[in-house]
């Protein structure tokens, strides 16, 4: 199969199979060029500048090299070239239906549709472009792959390429391995999780990925990683605040952009990048949102208010804490001088794997040389130095106007005390 082997600071030369590269070399799969993986982060990591290009085109190499890997270590599953491709298109086209400034695009789209999301809109778009240019790539592969991006089985397909691209069942896969070593790389640079050896150590038993019970460490590393990462960067206090900002601005110019408008039609989705803060602050959608703007640039942030956690336990505060942002914020004015409208709600989730009520390792399959049975831990398995929870839930309460912060923190003590549930 030939490749082009494109630079990467992670890995060095990548691995892009050639199919690949007419969706790449589209206009369509050009605009992550300009959309940035970190959102608001590089507002305050300023070396977090990195687009959803270099993250695709990574994901792509890591999909080619694990498909390889399994191909040649077990011959028996008879992987086809069409399992490949399939894998290997939605690694590389999973984050194309992401909107400006990534997640922080998100709350915007599904407070307009709650059944939007931004795999669904990368599947369209893929099939938008495959169609558009004619692409000579099977149409069951294309089937696939849209099933893959969002970790949903091809029943034509064997399982267990459903869990490569996105795996529901263990959060372990390449998209993460990918967006944890270059967002750390350029946030943190810390020390990363050694992502090749659960390339290496993975094998398919009973149609399930299953990797080597030496690999313990290395998977609690990463979900450590993964749960740092948001703890530090991903839902840092600032980049909250400014994510605030930014989405505000979305509502502002929602009806001019045509954003609404977008989120059922791929091809004007398309036409969306981050380059739309630009045009605000050039007053092109008005004089409101270009102040705004004009606040990122120069700092004027929003600011915390408060924060409150939320134990796992608590099932009534985390239902709260579910309820749309802005009836939260009623709640708050409703208990002091201050409007709801001065109000910015952000909810948090932070998780230790997938399942919220007992360690992750319990539920991911294990081998061990010379058995070809899959093995799971058991609870004494696993070392007693361990998160008391493995699910938090959170809130932050921000606020518009910095001349009212004395305001706003006395009604959020009071509502923090009538609401005994929180």
């Amino acid at each position: 199969m030939k490749v082009h082997s494109p630079q990467d600071h992670i890995y060095g030369p990548l691995m892009i199979p050639s199919y690949c590269w007419p969706i790449i070399d589209s206009v369509e799969f050009q605009r992550l060029r300009f959309i940035s993986q970190l959102g608001a982060v590089f507002y305050v990591y300023p070396c977090a500048n990195h687009t959803r290009f270099e993250h695709s085109l990574g994901c792509c190499h890591l999909a080619s090299v694990f498909m390889n890997h399994i191909t040649t270590s077990q011959p028996e599953l008879k992987i086809e070239e069409n399992h490949i491709k399939a894998v290997v298109i939605a690694a590389l086209c999973h984050d194309l239906g992401h909107g400006p400034f990534s997640h922080d695009f998100d709350p915007f789209a599904k407070e307009i549709d709650p059944l939007w999301s931004h795999e669904n809109m990368s599947g369209q778009i893929l099939r938008l472009i495959v169609n558009k240019y004619k692409i000579n790539i099977p149409s069951e592969v294309i089937d696939a792959a849209c099933n893959y991006i969002c970790g949903e089985i091809y029943d034509a397909y064997p399982p267990w390429l459903s869990q490569v691209v996105c795996n529901n069942k263990t959060d372990i896969d390449i998209d993460k391995f990918d967006y944890l070593s270059r967002d750390n790389n350029r946030t943190l640079s810390t020390n990363r999780f050694e992502y090749d050896r659960l390339i290496v150590n993975c094998k398919v038993i009973d149609n399930q990925l299953a990797w080597k019970l030496s690999e313990v460490p290395t998977i609690e590393c990463l979900f450590y990683t993964r749960n740092d990462m948001h703890i530090r960067v991903y839902k840092h206090r600032v980049v909250q605040s400014i994510g605030c900002m930014i989405r505000d601005i979305f509502y502002l110019i929602s009806d001019q952009a045509g954003l609404e408008t977008a989120l059922s039609d791929p091809t004007e989705f398309v036409k969306l990048d981050d380059n739309i803060l630009y045009k605000v602050e050039s007053g092109k959608y008005g004089e409101k949102a270009q102040q705004l703007a004009e606040r990122i640039r120069t700092r004027k942030l929003y600011k915390l208010v408060g924060e409150i956690r939320i134990k796992p336990e608590n099932l009534e505060g985390e239902s709260y804490s579910q309820r749309f942002p802005s009836d939260i914020a009623t709640d708050i004015a409703d208990v002091g001088e201050l409007g709801a409208d001065l109000y910015r709600v952000v909810s948090m989730k932070f998780r230790y794997g997938l399942t919220p009520s007992e360690h992750p390792l319990l539920s991911i399959p294990f081998w061990q040389s010379g058995n070809d049975h899959i093995v799971k831990l058991q609870p004494s398995d696993i070392s007693c130095i361990v998160p008391a929870h493995f699910k938090e839930t959170a809130m932050r309460i921000f606020i518009s106007d910095k001349g009212k912060i004395s305001q706003a923190k006395n009604s959020f003590l009071k509502w923090k005390e009538r609401s005994a549930f929180i």
